[in-house]
C-alpha cells in the first residue's frame, strides 16, 4: 500500500491555489513557479525466503527505464515494506530483522539497524511494515510490537505491545491527538484485531484493542480520522486450498461495513474537488490464494462512497498475470501494478522468476512504455517526489 507525506499533499494544494491566484492576476510578468512532481517509483521485491535474494528496483519517470538499486545479497532476506523521507528510503527486512537505510541520491546504504538489538530478540523479530511521522519512523514486528525510531539518530526510542502478528499500520486521529491503527492478522487463526495506539511527543500512550467478527485477517490499513479502511484476507478452507471472504472494509464507532467484495490488495490515491483534497480513491485487486479466476479490480471513492469496476486496457502482451502489489501515484493518480511472472512450465504464478510492473492511468489505460522488470516476488511500491520550476 501507499506511504504518503502530508507536506507534499499540501504542496499540491498550494500549487493549485497559487496557479489560481496567478491566473486571477493575469501574471503578465510570466514568473516561474515551483511545483511538486513525481520523479519515479521503486519496487521492494521479497525474493525467496531464506535465499537472501531480495532486491530494490527503481523506475525513472524521465527516462522511462528501470534499474536495480540493490540486488540479491545487498538488500537482505525478505524485504517487505519501505518508507521514503526525502532522499532516504527506510526498508523493513523481515527475515534479517533489520531496517536498511538507503540514500537514493548517493546510491548507498547508510546503515543497517538491527531491530533485535534495538528492541530485544522477541520484540524486534520480523519487522514488517513501516511509516513515518514527524522526526520518527514507526514499524511493526512479528514479535507483536510497534517501534518508534528516530529517523536521524537511527535508534529505537520506544516500543509498545500490540496484537498477534501485526502487519500494516496507519496514522489517524488529529494533529493534536495522533493515533496509530495497527492491523493484527494473527495469521487468520481467529485472534485478529486492530490496535489503536496513542502517539505522544516522547513515545506511546494507551493501547485500545478493536475486535469484530468481520476483522478476521487484516492486512493493509488506512486510517481516516477516528475510523479506518482495511483489506481483510478473510479465511481459508480447512485444507488451505482456497481463500474466502477477502474484501475492503470500513470500521467506525464499532460498526463494520463491507465496501468491496473480493479484494486482497489496495493502493490509495487522493480525490480532489476545486483544488482541495476531499477524500481517497482506493484501488483494489483480487487475487486470492487457490483461485483459478483472472484477477479483478475495483475503485472505491471515499468522498462519493461509490464503487466502480476498473478494467485494464491497452497492455496486450504485457497483461498483469498475478498481481502482487498496487499503488497510486499521489500526484498524477496513475495506478502501478506489480505482478508475478507466469511459469512457462506449469502455467501458474512463479515465485522464483523475476516479476514485472505496468503503469495505468486512473481509467485503467496502459501508459505506453511503462512495462518494466522487477525482482522476484514484487511486494511493495513507493514513489520518489521532487520539484520542478515552470513558467506560469
Amino acid at each position: 500500500m501507499k506511504k504518503y507525506i502530508l507536506s507534499f499533499v499540501m504542496m499540491v494544494m498550494g500549487a493549485s491555489l497559487l496557479t489560481s491566484c496567478l491566473s486571477d492576476n493575469d501574471n503578465k510578468n510570466n514568473q516561474p513557479i515551483t511545483v511538486p512532481v513525481t520523479t519515479g517509483l521503486y519496487v521492494v521485491n521479497n525474493g525467496q525466503w531464506n535465499q537472501n535474494n531480495g532486491s530494490l528496483t527503481y523506475f525513472d519517470y524521465k527516462t522511462m527505464t528501470a534499474q536495480e538499486l540493490l540486488g540479491p545479497g545487498e538488500l537482505g532476506d525478505t524485504p517487505n515494506d519501505a518508507y521514503t523521507k526525502g532522499d532516504t528510503i527506510f526498508i523493513a527486512v523481515n527475515t534479517d530483522n533489520m531496517i536498511v537505510v538507503y540514500n537514493k541520491k548517493t546510491n548507498s546504504v547508510i546503515d543497517r539497524v538491527s531491530t533485535t538489538e534495538e528492541m530485544g530478540e522477541i520484540e524486534g523479530n520480523g519487522p514488517r511494515h513501516i511509516i513515518g511521522y514527524g522526526k520518527y519512523i514507526y514499524f511493526t514486528t512479528y514479535g507483536g510490537y510497534v517501534a518508534q525510531m528516530d529517523a536521524k539518530e537511527l535508534t529505537v526510542t520506544d516500543k509498545v505491545k500490540v496484537g498477534s502478528v501485526p502487519e500494516d499500520l496507519s496514522l489517524g486521529g488529529t494533529s493534536d491527538a495522533p493515533v496509530l491503527y495497527v492491523a493484527n492478522s494473527d495469521y487468520g487463526n481467529g485472534n485478529a484485531s486492530v490496535s489503536k495506539v496513542t502517539v505522544k511527543a516522547n513515545g506511546f500512550g494507551a493501547v485500545e484493542t478493536i475486535t469484530s467478527e468481520k476483522i478476521q485477517n487484516p492486512q493493509d490499513i488506512l486510517a481516516v480520522g477516528n475510523g479506518f479502511y482495511y483489506i481483510d484476507w478473510g479465511h481459508y478452507t480447512d485444507d488451505y486450498s482456497k481463500q474466502l471472504d477477502a474484501g475492503l472494509y470500513y470500521y467506525e464507532n464499532g460498526a463494520v461495513s463491507l465496501l468491496v467484495e473480493n479484494a486482497t490488495g489496495m493502493g490509495v490515491g487522493m480525490v480532489y474537488a476545486a483544488g482541495y483534497a476531499v477524500g481517497y480513491n482506493i484501488v483494489t485487486f483480487n487475487n486470492p490464494y487457490g483461485s483459478d479466476s483472472k484477477p479483478t479490480y475495483n475503485t472505491y471513492n471515499t468522498y462519493t462512497r461509490s464503487k466502480t469496476t476498473l478494467t485494464l486496457t491497452g497492455d496486450t502482451g504485457n497483461e498483469i498475470f498475478s498481481p502482487a502489489a498496487i499503488a497510486v501515484d499521489p500526484l498524477t493518480g496513475n495506478i502501478v501494478i506489480a505482478s508475478r511472472a507466469k511459469d512457462p512450465d506449469t502455467g501458474s504464478a512463479s515465485f522464483t522468476l523475476p516479476g514485472y510492473a505496468n503503469i495505468y492511468n486512473y481509467n485503467g489505460q496502459f501508459v505506453k512504455g511503462s512495462n518494466f522488470q522487477t525482482g522476484i516476488e514484487p511486494h511493495m511500491i513507493g514513489f520518489t517526489l521532487g520539484t520542478q520550476t515552470i513558467m506560469q
